[in-house]
């Protein structure tokens, strides 16, 4: 089993309700992201994937929620969706899979940190 890993970074806000029902303050965070791609073997170039072919997917996904409100995007807009990093980390999951091809590989997990010392992962 092989495994590779992209990093990328974007910027967003979001504001959570909390156990109390309230809400949190808006604020933002400057997002890391780190995606793994794994395959059985090596294709013909010897690698799980091309990481030029899986950087380009990932930044069209985080272009979505550059520079934006979690809580106004449809994902989360109008309470449907907690904007936590756990349900961030599934809605880039969700799109990178669907978006990223490859004949041998597939997106296995995403990790997303809000910050330096505090991340969620999603994973298949």
């Amino acid at each position: 089993m092989y495994e590779v890993e992209v990093q990328d970074e974007f910027s967003a806000a979001h504001f959570l309700k909390l156990y109390d029902g309230s809400w949190e303050p808006r604020h933002g965070h400057n997002w890391k992201v780190s995606v793994i791609a794994r395959a059985d073997k090596l294709d013909s170039m010897g690698v799980v994937v091309d990481f030029e072919m899986l950087k380009p997917s990932l930044k069209k996904v985080l272009a979505e929620f550059n520079y934006t409100s979690f809580n106004d995007h449809p994902d989360f807009k109008n309470e449907k969706q907690n904007p936590s990093t756990e349900n961030i980390a599934k809605a880039i999951y969700d799109r990178l899979s669907k978006q990223f091809k490859s004949d041998s590989a597939r997106v296995i997990k995403v990790t997303v940190w809000e910050t330096s010392d505090a991340s969620a992962s999603y994973y298949a």
